[in-house]
Formats: C-alpha cells, structure tokens, sequence
C-alpha cells in the first residue's frame, strides 16, 4: 500500500514536471526558441548568468553583447535586416572581463557576435568594485553549467511565463518598454553628468574614476573577431565626447583602444564616436545623454547592414587598418571644437 503510495506520488511529480517544461517550452518568454509575439523587456532588458547561458545554448547566428545601451537594441531587429536568428545578451554595467567572456563561449560554439565597445566598460578600475567581481565568478560558472532539463524547468522561467500569459490576456503592448524610452524627453546637464560618472575623479567608485584601460585583453577580444563578427562603438550625446576630451586623457585612452582593436581584428569595426546627426539630437537619448533610445538602434543597424557605400546618410565609419589613423585625428580635431556644455 505504501509503495503504491509512492509510485503515483512519484507519477504525479513527474506530470507536473513534463507539464511545467511543456509549458515554458511553448510559452517561451525569453524567446529561446522564438522571437515572435514576445515582450521586448523579455527579450533585452531581462538577462540573468542562467537566462544568458540558455540563450547561447540555444539557435543562434548573432549575439548581442555589450552593457546597457545594447538593452535598447531589439534582435528582431536584426533578425529582420539579416534573416539570421539573435540573441541579446547584454550584461548591465559590463565590464570587459565579463564581456570578453561572453565572447569567448560564442565563439566556442561556433557563433557569431555582435559587440558593444564602450568606453566605460573598458575602465579596468571597476574590476574592484566588490559586485562586479562577484558577479563575473557567477557568469563564469554559469556559462560552464551544462543546461539542458533546466533551461525550461526553474522558478525565474516559471514566473515569467505566467507573467507572460497575464499581459497578453490584458492585451499589453509587446513593444511597451520601447514606445516608453522613445517618447521620453530628456535634456542634457552638465553638473549631473560630471556627478554622476566620476569622470572628474572625485569619486572613488564610479564608472570613469581612476580611468585607465585594458592592453593585453582588448588585443584577446579583438583576436576572436572574424569576418562575421562585428564590433560598435555606440553613440553618446555629443557632450560626451567633450568630457572625454577634458578629463583624465579619457579620449584618447579610450581612442588608442580602438586603435589596438581595429588593428588586431578581422571583425567589421562600427564607430558611431562624435559629432553627427544622431550624437547632437538630445531627443536621440535619454538618461542624461548616458543611453540612445531604442529607434536609434533602428537607425544604426540598418546603417551597418547597409552594403550602399554611396548611401549620403551615414553617421558611422566603418573603421579599417588602411583609415583608423586618419579617422581618430579627424575624431580628436573635430572635438577639440566641442563645447563643454
């Protein structure tokens, strides 16, 4: 009696495992297997160690890697430019280390990325900040956790699912987390950006504070680029590039880093740094200038896909070993002309 007990409790567990896998499996919120009629927050904003595991462990051609500005950029939108399936896998206030490693194991799986270069991420003082290095030994061990039974089966996909079912039934717009940040109206000010990213090193834990960059990781970075891969150097509001220019040798630290990349890669290089019709608009941003919305991602990707090289509408560069020296004194005489504020 008691064993028969057992065996349908056991039966039972097992039914509602198959039934909760099925259901994350067809839901699919985070959009391993899909990325149609799913909420873009799923999809961008929503990237945990496990849900990035998952991801490169799924179907893809493309990985979106970078911090997050590289939030604002929707894989549909790729996927729809390209006919190659995306994936975002951006980490919120990356730091190279983490993203390096990102890189390496799509790379190990025989992928392809697509990179956000940021200056701020390339600051190797933000190592030592304590949540930082934590949280890169939990990404590492994640990525190398083999994930098959629980990548359908945990309590985060569980929830997000339901979460999932809810807003459709209440009819929720997919695209409500962008169509937000696009009509947002934002201006730039000078007192709080200076504040705020210890670009002026008054502060001893903040993005710019102690500003000095990476050598022999970039050179690693660089060196897993092919010719699939691509590398962007994402807009900031053009006062930005101002700050970079008066503080700390920011500007041309973070410039010979791009140098070192472009000269060491294969990978198509993007740079969007400076002056032009998407880094002066003020509405192309938000949050003080620090991330472009997400139509300027549109923007710009249709820009690097673009194979018209007479097209009048350029604002990026693509950066190779022929142009890089002439691009970056063109970068520092052009902002040399900038206004502080």
């Amino acid at each position: 009696m008691y064993k028969k007990q057992i065996q349908k409790l056991f039966l039972l567990l097992l039914i509602f495992i198959f039934f909760i896998i099925t259901a994350n499996y067809l839901i699919d919120p985070y959009g391993y297997n899909s990325k149609d009629g799913k909420f873009i927050k799923n999809l961008t904003m929503f990237n945990k160690p496990n849900v990035t595991s998952a991801r490169i462990n799924s179907k893809g051609f493309y990985y979106l890697i970078g911090s997050s500005r590289m939030a604002r950029v929707n894989p549909l939108l790729i996927e729809d430019i390209t006919d190659k399936n995306t994936h975002n896998i951006k980490i919120d206030g990356a730091t190279l280390v983490e993203n390096l490693e990102l890189a390496e194991k799509v790379k190990k799986e025989g992928k392809f990325f697509i990179y956000s270069f940021d200056a701020f991420s390339l600051n190797k003082s933000r190592e030592k900040f304590k949540e930082l290095e934590n949280r890169s030994l939990i990404y590492k061990k994640e990525l190398n956790r083999k994930r098959f039974f629980t990548k359908y089966f945990n309590s985060d996909i569980s929830i997000r699912s339901i979460q999932h079912l809810i807003k459709s039934f209440k009819s929720e717009n997919l695209l409500k987390q962008f169509d937000e940040e696009n009509s947002r109206s934002d201006e730039f000010l000078y007192d709080l950006a200076v504040k705020n990213t210890g670009i002026n090193n008054d502060i001893s834990k903040a993005n710019f504070s102690n500003y000095h960059t990476y050598s022999s990781e970039i050179i690693k970075l660089a060196n897993l680029g092919t010719k699939n891969d691509i590398f962007i150097i994402f807009p900031k509001y053009v006062s930005f590039y101002a700050l970079f220019s008066n503080f700390q040798d920011i500007q041309n630290k973070y410039l010979k880093a791009i140098r070192n990349l472009v000269l060491n890669t294969d990978a198509k290089v993007w740079s969007f740094y400076g002056a032009n019709e998407i880094t002066k608009e003020t509405n192309n941003f938000i949050d003080n200038g620090w991330h472009f919305k997400p139509k300027v991602s549109n923007m710009i990707f249709r820009e690097v896909f673009d194979n018209d090289e007479s097209s009048s509408m350029k604002n990026g560069v693509l950066l190779t070993k022929d142009n890089i020296d002439d691009y970056l004194n063109t970068i520092k005489s052009n902002v040399d002309n900038l206004s502080l504020n």
